[in-house]
């Protein structure tokens, strides 16, 4: 009878232990957050060539809005986006690489640049200017800095490891390189803030 009792002890136990035992983590979609400079243009002959020839680069960090709090999809990386290139041929560059997100719904996006610069090459145009000479200017006005945030159609991110959500932000250049920023070397926080665009989809991984 004693060892009936140990053993249904035993048994107890283990059972008790397996109950409390952690749950195996969740696959989770990930995110993929980038950032291009994809001009519109209409379709047809000529085929219009840039008339910039230049690069972004600096610090570039995203998050998303989950209703009460960013969710961060990593440090402030940096990376170089090329400026000016048509959507037949151009490709964001990704900010952080994929990264694994909390189930969800999110709606808001967030953009930071950090000691982010323009390095337009001398003979570019914009705005009725042509630069004599290579220039760089600063975005994010005097400090360097620029926090945009986008509202997003909302979406929902939950545990299918087989695709991956894309947020796309695009810099729009053609909208805030003026004669102004060739004057004063830099683009101030309300400019990038009114141009800068988001788009979101799901893709296969």
């Amino acid at each position: 009878m004693r060892n009936a009792l140990t053993l249904l002890a035993v048994a107890a136990v283990a059972s008790v232990a397996c109950e409390k035992s952690p749950a195996a983590p969740m696959a989770q979609t990930s995110v993929d957050a980038r950032v291009g400079d994809l001009l519109n243009f209409k379709l047809g002959l000529p085929i219009p060539v840039p008339t910039v020839n230049g690069t972004v680069s600096g610090h570039f960090a995203a998050s998303l809005w989950d209703g009460s709090q960013w969710v961060s999809l990593g440090n402030p990386n940096e990376i170089t986006v090329p400026l000016h290139v048509y959507a037949y041929i151009g490709t964001p560059i990704s900010i952080h690489g994929e990264q694994r997100v909390p189930p969800g719904s999110y709606d808001r996006v967030r953009l930071i640049l950090q000691g982010v610069k323009a390095a337009i090459t001398g003979g570019s145009g914009f705005n009725g200017i042509t630069l004599s000479n290579d220039a760089t200017f600063r975005l994010g006005g005097s400090d360097d800095y620029v926090e945009v945030v986008k509202s997003s159609a909302p979406f929902t991110l939950g545990d299918d490891p087989s695709v991956r959500r894309v947020v796309d932000f695009e810099l729009h250049s053609d909208l805030w390189l003026k004669a102004s920023v060739a004057q004063s070397g830099q683009v101030e926080d309300e400019a990038l803030q009114a141009a800068i665009t988001v788009s979101s989809w799901i893709e296969a991984r």
